[in-house]
């Protein structure tokens, strides 16, 4: 890893640190995440709603249809702990 020193409003460093501190995480990786989400959502500028393809998986059948909203927020949600 490359060590990285950045400037952050001081408003904006408490949230994050609010935020890392109800997350358990650090406020490093939280910083990591966003620079990798910024990343795939640059790569997917094409055509926005092509990514959300097969981020459910397996949708179980004809539910996929009925019950899509809460299969993609799980789906979202899966992803984002990566």
């Amino acid at each position: 890893m490359t060590r990285v020193q950045i400037l952050l409003p001081e408003d904006e460093d408490r949230a994050l640190e609010r935020l890392a501190r109800s997350r358990g995480e650090s406020k490093s990786n939280l910083v990591r995440r966003a620079v990798a989400l910024l990343f795939r959502l640059e790569a997917d500028q094409g055509e926005p709603l092509l990514g959300l393809i097969g981020q459910a998986g397996k949708a179980g059948g004809r539910r996929g249809a009925r019950d899509h909203d809460r299969i993609l927020a799980r789906a979202a949600r899966e992803q984002s702990r990566r």
